[in-house]
């Protein structure tokens, strides 16, 4: 390898403390499967045998990044679970924009069922990288609503969950600045997909800038002046497939509505 070339990949190396995501199929075996379905919320409560039980109701199914899963208005025929990877859930507003809701990682739900109360989904779900799904149809749902009440009763809770987070993100998107919803943002994606990294806390995704304007209901322009500004106060760094919280104290401030990170 010429000198040049090889100064070149080892700079590229010291600025990203991650390797590219990437997702091994056989993550999905059925002890996998079984320790994915123990920890989601709808069944955690049950004994191992049962899930054991419940987890051949599950089909799997391997996506692409990039992939779309399921578009808003389509009708709501499964419950997925993430097994491994990583899904973007986003909602289309009336002006053709998408408002992006959440990015999902192992062990979360999306989609919805007629159960939940949604006859079609509300969201367009994308694979954010390749992922393997764990889905189960609207027939097989309700047969272990019935044959489980844990699993009735955390479905009722889920879906609690569910509108006080959408109540949650109307109210940010309204009534906050854009340097407070994305610092929320930030620490929200910290506090679920986040490992410590010495002092930092590093978010290992492929999360772009038109990811952070939907998430926050700003502009590319703006989301990229306010990464700057976190930058250069020594709150956040970041790369292409990665975030780097260095200062979680004053990233709180930030969220909070203290001006703090210039």
């Amino acid at each position: 390898m010429p000198e040049g070339v090889e100064e070149e990949v080892m700079i590229d190396r010291r600025r990203s403390p991650v390797e590219p995501i990437t997702v091994n199929p056989l993550q999905c075996t059925p002890i996998e499967v079984r320790r994915i379905l123990a920890g989601a919320p709808f069944f955690r409560r049950l004994p191992a045998a049962d899930v054991a039980r419940i987890a051949a109701g599950f089909r799997q199914t391997h996506v692409a990044a990039g992939e779309t899963i399921h578009r808003a208005g389509d009708p709501a025929t499964r419950l997925c679970i993430v097994a491994a990877g990583m899904v973007k859930v986003a909602r289309p507003t009336p002006d053709g924009q998408d408002v992006v809701i959440d990015i999902l990682a192992p062990g979360e739900f999306f989609g919805s069922l007629a159960q939940l109360g949604d006859a079609v989904y509300a969201e367009d779900v994308t694979a954010q990288t390749a992922t393997c799904l764990l889905t189960i149809s609207t027939e097989e749902f309700q047969s272990l609503l019935e044959r489980y009440p844990p699993v009735a009763l955390a479905t009722l809770e889920f879906v609690a969950l569910r509108l006080r987070g959408a109540h949650e993100t109307i109210e940010q998107l309204s009534a906050y600045p854009v340097e407070q919803r994305v610092a929320a943002t930030l620490l929200k994606l910290a506090n679920r997909l986040g490992r410590s990294e010495g002092s930092a806390t590093l978010i290992e995704m492929p999360l772009s800038r038109q990811d952070l304007a939907d998430m926050t209901g700003a502009t590319v322009e703006t989301i990229s002046r306010v990464m700057s500004d976190l930058r250069r106060a020594g709150i956040v760094e970041s790369g292409r497939r990665w975030i780097s919280i260095l200062d979680h104290e004053r990233l709180l401030q930030v969220a909070g509505g203290e001006n703090s990170q210039t």
